[in-house]
């Protein structure tokens, strides 16, 4: 993924308002993206819970999708809806989100709620907890913090080599980005449901078409190649996370030396060498991993949101 530089006339125009707005351009792609961080009553207690007997959810509670489907036809904009699976506490959903475009500027916004990533398999917060947690324990292993992100979100599947790949995606996101901050846990002033009705067809009727602004900013938004090292770097803009949520895996029991008997003996007979056994690792109890999941979701939620409005991007 590219992106275009926050220093630039299109995204001036959209933070003159007084409010920042969570939208992204990826270079390559055939529109912006807008979290929505708001999401529907059954698809945030599937999130937070872990728990649903629902197989597909909607990303805008009923009620206002309906208003906001009636408010852009009458405007001449072009809604059609789309959906993508996601893997999370050993369930497999869909979530189906609207793609609202303007016809005469060729403009698209794609509305995801704030922890989905365009063609991945899981939330963003189980990349960025598996990515936080190798930093925060001296990168001690890939394979620990894989498993540590699998247990807490569900998701047995998650591999080391998963996670070597999204180390190297985000470290150069950053780079490529300029972070000059910690990203923040708190939540940003964002639209409300009321303010994004109207904000939606300004964006679409003002914006050059995204042919035209790639086309503008062709040699800006070029991927950068990739940092030598930025370990640093990511563990400054993920400071903010608390490392309390980190703590996943029990420490092994220290096992005391037994002292040697010197006395000697005839020998013993032995039982052939047996090949040696990983022995597999320990976790902490299930009510205190339900409230690190729930604690590390919701900063989680807040440094999304921050990177989109501050950075107009994804961390993926």
């Amino acid at each position: 993924m590219s992106i275009l530089p926050q220093e630039n006339d299109f995204w001036n125009n959209l933070n003159n308002n007084n409010f920042e707005i969570p939208l992204i351009l990826v270079g390559g792609a055939d529109c912006l993206y807008y979290l929505v961080h708001e999401i529907s009553e059954d698809l945030e207690s599937f999130i937070t819970t872990g728990k649903t007997e629902a197989k597909a959810f909607q990303v805008f509670p009923k009620k206002l999708e309906q208003l906001l489907i009636k408010q852009w036809e009458q405007l001449g904009l072009i809604i059609t809806q789309h959906s993508q699976k996601v893997d999370y506490m050993h369930c497999g959903v869909s979530i189906t989100y609207l793609k609202v475009r303007n016809p005469e500027t060729r403009t698209s916004i794609s509305f995801l709620p704030w922890f989905l990533l365009p063609d991945r398999p899981y939330p963003i917060f189980i990349y960025i907890f598996a990515i936080w947690h190798y930093h925060n324990t001296n990168e001690k292993s890939l394979s620990q913090s894989a498993a540590a992100a699998g247990k807490i979100f569900g998701v047995p599947s998650l591999n080391k080599s998963t996670v070597s790949r999204n180390i190297k995606a985000l470290d150069n996101i950053i780079d490529i980005s300029r972070f000059n901050r910690p990203l923040s846990v708190k939540q940003p002033v964002l639209p409300s449901d009321e303010e994004l009705i109207n904000l939606v067809p300004e964006i679409l009727s003002s914006a050059l078409s995204i042919d035209s602004l790639e086309e503008k900013y062709e040699e800006m938004i070029k991927q950068l190649p990739m940092p030598i090292n930025s370990t640093e770097a990511v563990r400054h803009v993920l400071s903010n996370i608390p490392i309390e949520h980190s703590k996943i895996i029990k420490d092994k029991e220290v096992i005391r030396r037994v002292t040697r008997d010197i006395r000697k003996r005839p020998p013993r007979p032995r039982p052939p060498k047996s090949k040696c056994v990983q022995r597999p690792l320990e976790f902490i109890s299930f009510w205190q991993l339900e409230q690190k999941r729930k604690d590390f979701i919701n900063d989680c939620r807040h440094l999304v949101l921050d990177a989109a409005v501050s950075y107009h991007r994804f961390l993926f």
